[in-house]
């Protein structure tokens, strides 16, 4: 057992006998061999001591403060406590006076300390008379307690106007169980929130958050954190950043917001792939809604709507796509009745009713074929899905349906872009809006041009002179030249990569042969499709030919032949082309190239070219008319040359690939060459005229038909002959008429009054008497010469009139398939059948050429609505004595729909204006 130690403490007093008791119990509690019920014991037993000693009270240091002697109050305190540190009376009198504002000495920590420790001491007292006499000097649990309160409010007083974190820190330490606790650590908390908003980092908040997670300030702060966090790791808005901040912080608020920008960045391109490339990556977006709308639209153009919703189900809304699709097939026609409009099928049914009080003059007239419809409505205009949903509301004077799902919209101000789904594409009114694809959008305002993407994410703003498509690329033009941009780079654009556009071209055209025409620089080139130079850029002008290149210098002329490589490099005179013939000139001599015959070129002094088939050269003082074969003939001073071009081509403006030489001298003797250089005709003759490639008329004092063989076709027995039309060639003769056409084998002498035209390969019309009839070919009457008119109808039928009457007459029965017709007009033509509205004396009907009457011409107007597929018959009747109009729909078989009878405000509410 250890010594006791050689200092024993005094207990001849109450504090001696304290110290002593606190001394034993300590050296008995740290002996190692002493059981824990002997600790017990021992500290029960020593306690018990202090029941034995009354407490002492400083009542004189409590008369002195309460006379306000409070110098004298301290200084029997100090003398109580030295001879008794058990007093809680006298530490209370203590926290009384140092928490005295009039205290000299004036301290609340001292006082604090003062009242903890006489709160500490009281729970050593358990003698009620003692307890009782504490009592009546405020030194009790509850008044304590209070005193305390006030101790700790005046301490929080004094930290509120330092207000630092370090303070308060303090007081929150050591006034743990002080009621200002709390708003101590609001105070302090927001003090450390300001500070972080001072810096307005996302690292400071960050570090505020976790060192304060339970302050009040911390949603803000975590708003803050989140915002700051999400500006600063996507401050260079690149489609990157935006996609590594959504991988980092799948969580952040601002993931709609981000999905966005991603959104209009990879889905500008406007393609199903790119919104399925995105709903791959984010299947949960809020942007899924938008997605089908726009993915729907872009199906429905490629390949129709029927199989969409076998291969894509996206987002909440597709039950409404289904049924808005549902609504699409076949036109609808407006039906007015009631005050308003509804709108019907080809089978009369009704499939919306509307609160429109006005439609536009083309839903009266045509049938309404988009899966939209507008109106006026309460003084403004609305559009309306197939479903009856409004898609867009506000002043327009018109909605036309451009593509991809999109519908350009007039304003008084200017036009405005919306998809279908109803949102807006392009709010800011435009001069003029133009869909270039599915994924640019042109815009035109105040003279410039811009270039936009379905989301409204503009490519460029309004800066260019010119935008268009050039095959699959953009013509960007602007005041300093052209650029040419596959739309790949554009893209480009959209994901934040820099593409430059070099402006460097000053006019380009696209050529027949594919390669693009480029000038920049006062040079020109050629490039190919990926604008690679076919051709460098040089001071000179480039001629696109059909053989390769012809290139203008300012020192001569340059040619790349495909079939001559030998003349690339050289500079010519001059050069002269066509499709067959090539002439290039050097050092005075002429060389001719025939670039569609396996013939030797051939030098000459001089040349001209006639036509395609021959050229007129000179050699040595003598001239030469050269054929496409490479024969030549000699020309004699006394010949004069001609051309002979057939009239068929003169009338089409085809180029003449045929045609014939002609040597006349002046007693008009002639000698005819077909394109070989054969001579095929030698006579006197007054005129020769070809009228086509393998016919030639000559005159005489009769007239005569040859081929280009020069075999007599028809000779010389009629007075004259006309021109050619389509291979009839008139026969004039004692002025009758009659026709030839040596390839159909026709031959109809002069027996008309007219001229004789074909109706089919075996059937003509002739005149006689100004009444025009049916022949065959062999001349064959196939009716009496009854009509004032025919039209064509088709091989068996034709259309004759007789006076004011037009009949559809049989030709080969030779009777009258329908007849009493005043007027008429096609409503549909196609190879199987001709659908007519017709005008009789007693009204209007329609009569088919395969199903006949249709409707009965008894009606005062009928309009043809619906398409040429499926139609819809307008009819009306109108009763002038009531002011009545009845209206009957008819489908297309002439099936009554249903009847209406409505007033004559009602109707022209209704009826085609025109």
């Amino acid at each position: 057992m250890p010594l006791l130690p050689n200092t024993i403490p005094d207990v001849t007093s109450f504090n001696g006998l304290v110290n002593g008791i606190c001394f034993a119990y300590y050296y008995f509690c740290t002996l190692k061999d002493l059981t824990l019920r002997g600790k017990l014991l021992i500290a029960v037993y020593l306690t018990s001591l202090f029941t034995v000693w009354n407490i002492d009270i400083p009542k004189r240091a409590f008369r002195h403060y309460e006379k306000g002697d409070l110098d004298k109050a301290r200084e029997d305190l100090d003398k109580a406590v030295k001879k008794d540190t058990l007093n809680p009376a006298a530490y209370a009198l203590y926290a009384q006076l140092f928490s005295d504002s009039t205290y000299t000495a004036y301290n609340v920590d001292t006082a604090y300390w003062a009242v903890t420790k006489s709160i500490s001491q009281l729970k050593l007292i358990s003698d009620p008379k003692d307890l009782e006499d504490l009592k009546e000097y405020k030194t009790d649990s509850v008044s304590l307690e209070a005193q305390k309160d006030r101790i700790d409010a005046l301490k929080f007083e004094e930290v509120k106007a330092i207000h630092t974190i370090d303070k308060y820190n303090v007081f929150i330490n050591r006034h743990t169980d002080a009621n200002q606790v709390p708003q101590a650590i609001d105070l302090r908390d927001h003090i450390a929130f300001e500070d972080a908003q001072r810096i307005n980092l996302w690292q400071s908040y960050e570090s505020f958050m976790e060192e304060y997670p339970e302050a009040k300030d911390y949603p803000l702060a975590d708003s803050l954190h989140k915002k700051l966090l999400y500006e600063d790791l996507t401050a260079d808005k690149t489609l990157d950043s935006y996609i590594d901040f959504l991988e980092e912080y799948p969580q952040s608020p601002y993931r709609d917001e981000i999905e966005v920008e991603i959104f209009n960045a990879t889905t500008g391109v406007n393609t199903i792939e790119s919104y399925v490339q995105f709903l791959n990556r984010y299947p949960s977006t809020a942007l899924a809604d938008k997605i089908a709308n726009r993915v729907y639209h872009l199906y429905k153009e490629q390949y129709g709507s029927e199989t969409f919703f076998e291969h894509f189900s996206i987002g909440s809304q597709m039950d409404s796509l289904a049924n808005s699709a549902s609504l699409e097939a076949g036109f609808w026609v407006p039906k007015f009745e009631s005050g308003r409009y509804s709108l019907i099928d080809a089978k009369g049914e009704v499939k919306v009713i509307t609160f429109f009080k006005e439609l536009p003059q083309s839903y009266l007239c045509e049938p309404i074929l988009t899966d939209f419809v507008y109106g006026r409505i309460n003084g403004h205009s609305r559009i309306q899905g197939r479903n009856g949903r409004t898609i867009y509301e506000d002043e327009f004077t018109s909605a036309e349906d451009v593509g991809y799902g999109l519908v350009v919209i007039q304003k008084a101000e200017g036009q405005i872009l919306i998809h279908k789904s109803g949102e807006v594409i392009i709010e800011a009114p435009q001069d003029e809006i133009t869909v270039l694809s599915n994924s640019f959008i042109r815009t035109y305002d105040n003279g410039f041009y811009g270039l936009t993407t379905v989301n409204g994410v503009p490519y460029f703003e309004n800066e260019f002179s010119q935008i268009d498509t050039l095959q699959s690329y953009l013509w960007l033009e602007k005041e300093e030249g052209i650029a040419l941009v596959h739309p790949e780079q554009l893209h480009a654009i959209l994901l934040g990569k820099d593409e430059p556009l070099a402006f460097e071209y000053t006019d380009i055209d696209l050529l027949p042969n594919g390669r693009i025409w480029a000038e920049k620089n006062g040079e020109e080139g050629i490039l190919d499709l990926n604008f690679n130079e076919v051709i460098p850029f040089q001071k000179r002008e480039i001629y696109d030919r059909a053989y390769g290149w012809k290139f203008q210098g300012p020192n001569g002329t340059e040619v790349w032949h495909d079939a001559f490589p030998e003349l690339k490099g050289q500079l010519f005179d001059a050069v002269k082309d066509n499709d067959r013939w090539l002439a290039v000139s050097k050092d005075s001599s002429w060389t001719l190239y025939n670039q569609l015959a396996n013939v030797k070129p051939q030098q000459f002094d001089s040349l001209h070219l006639m036509g395609e088939n021959m050229v007129m050269a000179t050699r040595n003082d003598s001239t030469w008319a050269v054929f496409k074969n490479g024969k030549q003939v000699l020309m004699t001073k006394e010949w004069t040359p001609s051309l002979l071009v057939p009239q068929s081509y003169i009338k089409t403006g085809e180029q003449a690939n045929h045609d014939f030489f002609m040597l006349s001298n002046f007693k008009n003797y002639r000698k005819i060459y077909n394109d070989n250089g054969k001579e095929i005709l030698a006579a006197t003759y007054k005129e020769v005229t070809a009228l086509d490639p393998d016919m030639l008329r000559l005159q005489k004092t009769n007239a005569a038909l040859v081929d280009s063989l020069g075999v007599f076709l028809l000779d010389f027995v009629y007075d004259g002959m006309g021109s050619n039309e389509n291979g009839y060639v008139s026969i004039l003769d004692a002025g009758k008429v009659g026709v030839i056409n040596p390839a159909k084998r026709i031959l109809i002498k002069p027996n008309y009054t007219k001229l004789i035209e074909p109706y089919t390969d075996t059937v003509l019309v002739a005149e006689k008497a100004n009444f025009k009839g049916f022949i065959n070919k062999q001349n064959k009457q196939l009716s009496g010469f009854d009509f004032d008119e025919v039209r064509y109808w088709n091989d068996t039928l034709a259309m004759v009139r007789i006076e004011d009457e037009w009949i559809l007459h049989n030709i080969g029965l030779e009777t009258a398939q329908y007849e009493g017709m005043l007027d008429y007009t096609l409503t549909k033509a196609n190879d199987t059948e001709k659908v007519m509205l017709v005008t009789t004396e007693n009204g209007q009907g329609i009569y088919s050429d395969v199903r006949g009457e249709i409707i009965e011409p008894t009606y005062d107007v009928i309009k043809v609505l619906g398409t040429e597929a499926e139609s819809l018959y307008f009819a009306v009747k109108i009763v002038e004595e009531a002011n009545i109009y009845v209206i009957i729909y008819f489908d297309g078989n002439g099936n009554k729909l249903f009847t209406q009878s409505l007033s004559q405000d009602e109707y022209f509410q209704i009826a085609c204006p025109s």
